[in-house]
This record gives C-alpha cells, structure tokens and sequence, in this order.
C-alpha cells in the first residue's frame, strides 16, 4: 500500500510540471499563459487526473479558462504520454481552484474581528 501512494505522488509531481511547462512553453494561445496549474489529484488506478489551477487575469471568466483547457486537453495528454512512460494516460478534469480565494476571505473575518475585539 505505501508504494502505491508513492508512486501516484510521484507522478502527480511530474504531470503537474508536464502540463505548466507545456502551458508556458508550448500552447500558442496567450490566453492560457495566464493560467497557472496549483495542483494534481491523480486516482488510484492513474485513469483520472483532477487539475486545479487559477488565472492571473482577474478579468477572465472561470467559464472561459476550463473551456480553454477542455479544448488543449488533447495536446496536454500528448505531452504527458511523451514524457511519462506509463500504460495509459489519465483523463483530465480541470477545475478551478478557489483556495487563495477561500483564504483571503479567512483573512479578512479575522482582520474585522480583531478589529472588534479591540473597541
């Protein structure tokens, strides 16, 4: 059991550094450089891989940025299947990460209550 977290750790590492190192580097479309990939859930049997990532352009829509990469999801598993030898590559999901989000809203309910605290 303790091998089979550790491999599907180590290959989440690789597909996370695979898919921003195509998104950087490789994919023409300037919209996706603004995208940065935060995290890679892989399942057990490494058929399915949950992609979480989030936009430095404020102004994009969410919507927008999953349908941009839904359609380079292809080229992403291509590359993932050129890098990485293993048996099948996993389907992508993509979905946007919302925890910098969740946290600056921690922050400032915790800013408002040390500020009540002290009137």
């Amino acid at each position: 059991m303790p091998n089979d977290f550790s491999i599907n750790k180590r290959i989440e590492v690789k597909i996370h550094r695979i898919i921003s190192e195509a998104i950087s580097l490789k994919i023409k479309d300037n919209r996706l450089k603004k995208i940065i990939i935060t995290e890679v859930n892989l399942s057990r049997d490494l058929g399915y891989a949950k992609i979480y990532y989030t936009s430095l352009d404020q102004n994009y829509q969410k919507k927008d940025n999953k349908d941009l990469l839904n359609k380079a999801s292809g080229f992403l598993r291509k590359e993932i299947s050129n890098k990485l030898s293993i048996k099948k590559v996993p389907q992508l999901t993509f979905i946007f990460d919302t925890k910098e989000e969740e946290a600056n809203h921690i922050n400032k309910l915790i800013d408002s209550a040390i500020k009540n605290d002290k009137k």
